[in-house]
Order: structure tokens, then sequence, then C-alpha cells
């Protein structure tokens, strides 16, 4: 083809576009029919790919197992020669080789030394394989600039952070998750300019608040939900500029002190007894069916300042995006990426970011353009299939070619695979540097050890808590009140309510609940994280009705759960 540096390759693509038209196909993964609309088709076109042999939920799912943000190990690092063991999350159970995070970092491994050539006996998948199970992969992914912060990870701009996965310019975070521009934080998910808060999702610009929900600009409020300019609230939902309600019942100034002040959350059975309350309430009270602010054509739920997206969750100031979830911001003409930022022009994406642009199949890379199926690249230019690269351009399997050369090969290797049905696909589940267990994939669909082990994907055992020198007690059998609670309790072993797992406090985390009048938690940082997820629906809409109208809708909850979701024209009529 005149003008084209894969000639055929794209020829034969072009014949398979050509004739790509809407229609309904099979799922390769959980056998369930889905639909290839009208945009999608029209995006794979754009990105020039095939159309997908998974499902949405199952594309998502194998992307998400590239992804852990919720558990943390300790296992060795592979550098020759040491013996220390560092914290990662990639789980012990991993065989591949994960350098520290220093290592990683420096220039002391040359990523090119791994290089091979390609062999066409051979599929690519298999030869990619063997690549990444020699090249070193991080184990730890952290900003350089994050101080006292060597429990966290993925964020950037962190100071005295504690199991923290995500987020930037944050300071004080324990036990959260992509949390922006906040300090003094504890248990809470998507956070953006809030101080002081325990127990928050989804908020922004917020003061003092615990157990608050996609909420903003309020100050002083506990156990809030979609409330806007509120302060000294508490147990309200819908509430609009408004100050002293108690479960949206107005108070005098003194009235509501005199009650609040009565309310012990420091107790674990007042604490338990008010957020039962709370969860009525919402359920009495119309909801918003998604969360969709100042954006035009976009279906999903928790989307800003957006247009024509489809299937989408938690995406912001983005454009003709499809099928992507989990902090997608600035991201346009892209379809099945998450964890993404800047960027455009992607496909398959997971991680991928940075004014990276024409990314596809790949994972973990920052300022990139025209590359596919990359691990763990950076400001890399005409790459395919590389692991470690960071500052170069015409690279294959780690080796570096002249551009002639390079778009030789490049058709070659890529015409087999499209011939062979691997192109148009992202990496296999089994790929993933992180056990199924541990990764975010586990979070949304969660799978049995039997399941995942027949899918020849890793699974890491439970790790156990060091009890030789500790006391293990129940929750049950913790003091009620935190001002009850001393410092000797960090020497025990606390085993979860629901989990009936072991977990430990720390110093820092009883200070903050004694200074703000918080019981102490009832599980493990683990299935605390997925109690919020539940919060959350797992970013899934349904087809509903509106409460009110009776019109169809795509609703992030159910009526059949006992939730009353409006329709947007219905929920701004009634409530703002």
């Amino acid at each position: 083809m005149k003008g084209t540096k894969t000639p055929e390759f794209d020829a034969l693509l072009d014949k398979i576009l050509d004739e790509l038209i809407p229609h309904i196909r099979v799922c390769l993964d959980c056998k369930k029919e889905f639909k290839i609309e009208e945009g999608d088709v029209s995006l794979l076109k754009m990105l020039r790919s095939p159309a997908p042999k998974l499902c949405p939920d199952c594309r998502h799912r194998r992307r998400l197992s590239f992804s852990n943000y919720s558990n943390i190990y300790k296992r060795k690092c592979d550098i020759p020669g040491h013996s220390d063991t560092m914290l990662s999350p990639v789980a012990p159970i991993i065989p591949w080789v994960i350098y520290d995070y220093d290592t990683y970092y420096s220039d002391l491994w040359d990523p090119f030394s791994y290089g091979r050539i390609v062999n066409e006996t051979q599929s690519f998948f298999d030869q990619f394989l063997s690549l990444m199970k020699v090249v070193p992969l991080p184990g730890v992914r952290r900003g350089k600039n994050s101080i006292n912060s060597d429990f966290c990870f993925y964020g950037e701009s962190l100071k005295d952070g504690y199991y923290v996965f995500g987020g930037r310019r944050s300071e004080n975070v324990l036990f959260s998750t992509s949390i922006y521009d906040s300090k003094n934080i504890i248990d809470s998910y998507f956070l953006r300019r809030v101080d002081s808060a325990y127990d928050n999702i989804g908020t922004s610009d917020c003061y003092k608040c615990q157990y608050a929900y996609f909420s903003s600009n309020c100050i002083e409020c506990d156990f809030v939900y979609d409330c806007r300019n509120c302060q000294n609230c508490f147990g309200c939902v819908n509430l609009r500029n408004k100050n002293y309600y108690i479960f949206n019942e107005k108070f005098s100034p003194e009235e509501y002190t005199k009650i609040r002040n009565e309310i012990n959350l420091g107790s674990r059975k007042v604490k338990d007894e008010y957020q039962n309350k709370f969860w009525e309430l919402i359920k009495t009270n119309p909801i918003r069916a998604a969360r969709i602010f100042n954006s035009q054509n976009v279906f999903g739920n928790d989307i800003k300042n957006s247009k024509n997206c489809r299937d989408v969750f938690q995406i912001e100031d983005s454009e003709n995006v499809r099928h992507s979830a989990f902090v997608v911001f600035k991201v346009k003409d892209s379809m099945d990426v998450g964890f993404s930022g800047r960027a455009q022009g992607n496909y398959e994406a997971q991680n991928v970011s940075a004014n990276s642009s024409s990314v596809k199949f790949s994972f973990a890379v920052k300022e990139s353009t025209d590359c596919e199926f990359l691990i763990n690249c950076q400001n890399c230019t005409n790459c395919f299939g590389c692991v470690g690269l960071k500052n170069t351009s015409y690279s294959i399997f780690n080796k570096k070619y002249e551009p002639e050369e390079y778009f030789e090969i490049l058709d070659s290797i890529k015409t087999k695979m499209l011939q062979n049905g691997e192109y148009g696909e992202f990496f296999p589940m089994s790929f993933a540097p992180y056990a199924y267990n541990s990764s975010m994939a586990h979070v949304i669909y969660p799978m049995t050890e039997e399941e995942a082990k027949k899918r020849g994907l890793f699974w890491q055992p439970d790790t156990t808590v060091d009890t030789k020198n500790l006391k293990s007690i129940k929750v049950q059998e913790l003091p009620d009140n935190i001002l009850d609670v001393g410092y000797e309790i960090c020497e025990l072993a606390i085993i979860g309510e629901k989990s009936g797992k072991p977990f430990r406090l720390i110093k820092r985390e009883i200070d903050y609940y004694k200074q703000n009048n918080i019981t102490l938690p009832n599980d493990t940082p683990y299935q605390r994280m997925l109690d919020r997820f539940k919060i959350l629906n797992n970013f899934k809409v349904f087809n509903e009705t509106c409460d009110f109208c009776n019109k169809q809708i795509e609703s992030a909850y159910k009526r059949s759960d006992g939730f009353k979701p409006y329709c947007e024209d219905c929920y701004k009529r009634e409530i703002v």
C-alpha cells in the first residue's frame, strides 16, 4: 500500500475493517453474547484494530489483573547478591525477576542486554512471555519525590503515607486509595482537596467529615450522602446549602450541638447503630441513578466534564472514550483503558498515561507514542513487544533496529499475528505480574483459587501475621470506646469480624482515632477496602426505571435492593 510502512499488515487489516459492522458475537471467555456497537466500530477503525474477542467485562477483568491496589507483601529482591526483602505489591508466589525500587530505577542494569531476535516459528505471546520472565520487573512503583512513604505505591509527591495506593500531593494518609491534594486521611477512596477525613468515598473540598460519600464543600459533617455546601450536618442525604441538620431535620445551632455531643461515635455500638440508621435513610430518599456532571451523551457512572463516552466509570475531562474505568483523566479517542491520564488514541491500555498516544495492548507505559505490547516502558516511540525500556525507539523484543529494518520486521510479525488471531488482544491474565487474588480484578470479579489455577493464574496463599509473640483477640473483645484503648493494643493480633483474618494497629492510627473520636476498625485494611468498593457498586450500572417518572434509565442502584433511583431530570427537579 502506498504511504504505509507496514503494507502487508495494513492491507490485511483494511480488509477486516472494511467489513466490520455492528454485530453480536459470543465472548470467548464467559460465553455470553455481547454487541459490537456503532461507536465501537468507529473507534476500532480509528484505532486500527480488529473487533475484540472478549466482552467488555472480561476485557476489563483481564486488564485489572495487571493492577494491584490493595495488597502488600514481603518478598525477596532478585538482584544477584541481595539477600534482603522488600515491601511490594508483587506477591512472593510470582517467580519472575523482581528488583527493588532503587535498583530498578537506576542505570545499574541494561534492558537491551536481554534483547532477542524474532523467532518466526513461535507465536508472539510465547516469545513475549519468555522475554518478560527474564527482564527485571519493578517490585515497587512510586514517584521519586515521595517522603517517608515506604508503604505507599503508585502515587507521587506523598508525604508520611502508610498503606496508600495512588494519589498525588497528599500528606498523612493511611489505608487509602487515590487521594489527591489532601491531608490527614484514613480509610478513604478517591478524594480531592480534603482535610481530616475518615471513611470517605468520592468527596471533594471537605473538612473534618466522617462517613461522607459523594459529597462536596462540606464542613464537620458525619454520615452524609450526596450533600453539597453543608456544615454541621449528621445523618443526612441530598442536602444543599444547609446547616444544623440531623437526619434531614432542621435544628437550631444550640439544639444541634447538644444532640450531636450526645452521639459518641467513638463507641463501636453507637457507630453501628447510627450507620445502620443512615443507610436506611438513604433507601427511603431519592438517589441519583448515576453521578454525571456537566457531561453530554455519556453512559456510565462518576463522569465529569466529558462527552461522547459509553460504558465508562470514574472519568473526567474526556471525550470519545468507551469501555473504560478507574481514574481516567483527560483522555480522548480511546477504548478499553484504565488508570490513564493525559492520553489519546490508546486501546487496551492499562496504566498508560502522561502524554502517551497511539499506545495499544500495553501496561505501565508513560510518555510514549506509536507503541504496542509494551510493559514498564517510558519515553518510547515506535517500539513493539518490549519490557523495561526507556528513552528509545525502533525496538522489538528489546532489540534496537534502524527504522527501515524495524518496519520490515514489524510488518512481518504483525501480519502473522493478525492471521493467527493474536493481534487485537491485550496480554493474557497469566502474564500479569500479580497474583490474581491480590489484583483489582479479584476485587471486582472474584474467583476461587481452584478457578484461578485452572486458568493458569498465580494465586498467593494467605500470608500469616507473625503471632509468635502476639496475643490474638477478636474485634468483639476489644474495648467498645476508643477512649478506653491504649497503645498496648498495637501488640495484639486482631481477628477481623468478616474476614476472620488477623491484622495489627499502629500507633499513628490510634492517635488519629483518639483525636477524632473514631471507634477502632473491625477488620483488615483489605476487607475495609472491599467494603468501600461495595458502596461504589463495583463500577457497574443496571437497566432500571426511574422511581419517579418510570423512564428507562441506567442506574448504579437497583430498585430491587430497596433504593429509589431517579433519572437526572427528576433528581434535579426534586433535589437540586
